[in-house]
């Protein structure tokens, strides 16, 4: 059984292929934090329970 050294292990994907997908979880990650940190601004002046 010959293995491809062109992809990374345990994932079976190459090297170009990793990086993208890590760069697709880097930019879910940044959106969802906007989001979150847009949510709870909305909900702290709404409800301003620390004044």
């Amino acid at each position: 059984m010959s293995e491809d050294e062109n992809k990374v292990w345990p994932t079976g994907l190459t090297l170009k292929e990793a990086e993208e997908v890590h760069s697709y979880l880097i930019d879910g990650t940044r959106v969802f934090g906007a989001i979150a940190l847009l949510a709870h601004m909305l909900v702290a002046i709404s409800t301003p329970w620390l004044g």
